[in-house]
Formats: structure tokens, C-alpha cells, sequence
């Protein structure tokens, strides 16, 4: 009994870490709140998307020091194949939004992507944290 409780407790702790890490940052929420206008809300999402992407840059270089040199270029190959389906993803996403709206779209996309894509190599380096 004691070992199917523990077992519960570290799976749901594994889930709110995880949970964290595929979140914005606090400063961002703080300054959406206060946001109030398209302007104020881009300049918000501007600056967690370069909070995300440095994180992604890190646990990028984390992750190509821990491989050995096949998989080094596998990971290269696909970072650049996946920047390359956010940025085009993400047009897209602008050019259907259309409207004042279409930007702060657009920024939301790269910025979703480049968060969801900084935890999932923040998983494959640390798998089952």
C-alpha cells in the first residue's frame, strides 16, 4: 500500500515539474496582466519569446554535449528542420489570422512552439524529470 502511495505522489510531482516547465514565466503572465493594448501585449510576448529561446539555446548545447557525433548531427539536422517548420508555421498562422490581431498571432505562435520545444529537449536530456 505504502509503495502504491509513493509511487502516486513521485508521478504526480513528476507531472506539475513538467507541468512548469511547459508554462510561460511568471514576468510574463505579471505583464499581460497589466497589458493594455496590442502594443503592450507584444512587447510582452517579445520578451518571453527571447526568455524561451535561450532557454532552448541552453538545453540545446546541454543536450549536443551529452551525444555522440552521429547523434550530434541528427539533432542539427533536425533543430534546423523543425526553426524551419516554426518560422513557416507561424507565417501561416499571420496570414490566416489576417486583421490587427495577425501579428500578436504570430507572436504567440513562435513563442508556443519555442517554449514546447525547449521542454521537450529539457525531457530527452533529463528523461523522467
Amino acid at each position: 500500500m505504502f509503495k502504491h502511495s509513493l509511487a502516486a505522489v513521485v508521478a504526480a510531482l513528476m507531472f506539475v515539474s513538467q507541468a512548469q516547465a511547459d508554462e510561460n514565466s511568471p514576468a510574463y503572465t505579471k505583464c499581460m496582466d497589466k497589458a493594455s493594448s496590442t502594443v503592450a501585449m507584444s512587447a510582452c510576448i517579445k520578451d518571453e519569446t527571447k526568455l524561451q529561446d535561450d532557454r532552448l539555446n541552453r538545453v540545446y548545447k546541454q543536450l549536443l554535449g551529452k551525444l555522440d557525433a552521429p547523434q550530434q548531427k541528427s539533432l542539427r539536422e533536425v533543430q534546423r528542420d523543425w526553426i524551419s517548420f516554426r518560422d513557416k508555421n507561424c507565417k501561416f498562422h499571420v496570414q490566416a489570422s489576417g486583421g490587427t490581431m495577425a501579428q500578436l498571432e504570430g507572436g504567440m505562435c513562435v513563442l508556443d512552439m519555442t517554449r514546447e520545444r525547449a521542454a521537450e529537449l529539457e525531457r530527452i536530456l533529463s528523461p523522467g524529470q
